[in-house]
């Protein structure tokens, strides 16, 4: 992602956008659907912040240095996938694994938007650097973070998993797993001498109303269902039945 932060803000798939891909019932645009989403995503991502929020204080980053932590974990991410990907090899999903990565690698733009977004909408830099100099905030354990993060999406998973009938859907979700695991040990050690808030001396001051508005307001920018069923299809056409 050296910036941890870049976790936080990537939002996992909806569970209920999953399993009603996988049934076909309910459409995207369902507002009980999205506002039981915004809400479940909210808790979680607030109980994250919370849960990994320490005492020590240090000051807050400006935007140019929020930006270049963000820029540098979104690269660390990219480069971590291309090895990782080869995590997908024992599943045997496809004899053209190359159209496969292509499939994936055609998010990034999607994924951009959602963590840009994010970053925006969460106001938790300040363009003034004088200001920011000036203000303090309480620092993260970055790891710790990932790990609560980690433990939610993967509460996600099994419960997606325990929803469906199909050994191949499942298959899909597990190598899915083993890829996103790979990339998060990757991540850490490219972290291992400290991440990139950690070297400029700044964290981000992340109030839990614009973490909540921000959430509201760029999660109904994504149409999850569209996504997925593009990413699905790409999926098939490179040999993953």
């Amino acid at each position: 992602m050296s910036n941890r932060f870049e976790h936080l803000e990537t939002f996992p798939v909806p569970p209920s956008t999953l399993s009603h891909l996988e049934s076909g019932t309910k459409d995207e645009k369902d507002p009980e659907l999205i506002i039981k989403d915004e809400k479940k995503i909210s808790k979680s991502t607030i109980d994250v912040l919370h849960g990994s929020r320490r005492d020590h204080t240090v000051r807050q980053c400006s935007c140019d240095e929020l930006s270049d932590c963000y820029d540098s974990a979104k690269q660390q991410a990219y480069d971590c996938f291309d090895p990782c990907f080869a995590e997908i090899k024992p599943f045997s999903l496809t004899d053209d694994p190359e159209n496969l990565r292509a499939c994936f690698q055609q998010r990034r733009g999607f994924v951009d938007n959602i963590v840009t977004c994010f970053r925006t909408k969460i106001k938790a830099c300040e363009d003034n650097v004088e200001k920011a100099r000036g203000t303090i905030v309480k620092s993260y354990d970055y790891p710790d973070m990932i790990k609560r993060v980690e433990d939610i999406i993967n509460e996600q998973i099994q419960t997606f998993l325990n929803s469906i009938t199909s050994n191949r859907v499942k298959q899909v979700v597990n190598a899915g797993a083993s890829v996103a695991r790979c990339i998060k040990m990757c991540f850490i050690e490219k972290n291992k001498d400290g991440f990139c808030f950690d070297k400029k001396g700044c964290e981000p001051n992340i109030a839990d109303r614009n973490a909540k508005l921000a959430i509201k307001q760029c999660s109904r920018l994504i149409n999850w269902k569209k996504e997925v069923s593009d990413l699905c299809k790409c999926s098939s056409e490179a040999g993953v039945q």
